[in-house]
């Protein structure tokens, strides 16, 4: 014979409060993580090239002038 079961006393808790939303949860989790590492790979990307491109430019501007502009700047 089986034994007698009681029912639940009245407000106790019988199902976790988290039922069915582990999942949920750790997927969002998941694609937050994945979300803030794309904008910070993208970010160091986009400042390395962001970098050359001002060097390149610093670079041609420090260069040696032309003769014939100095010839300009004379008259």
């Amino acid at each position: 014979m089986a034994p007698v079961t009681s029912p639940p006393a009245p407000g106790s808790m019988t199902v976790p409060p988290l039922f069915g939303w582990e999942v949920i949860l750790t997927v969002l989790v998941v694609v937050a993580v994945v979300a803030v590492a794309f904008v910070a790979f993208g970010a160091m990307r986009a400042g390395r090239s962001d970098r050359s491109e001002w060097q390149a430019w610093l670079d041609a501007r420090s260069g040696p002038r032309p003769a014939d502009r100095d010839d300009r700047t004379a008259l």
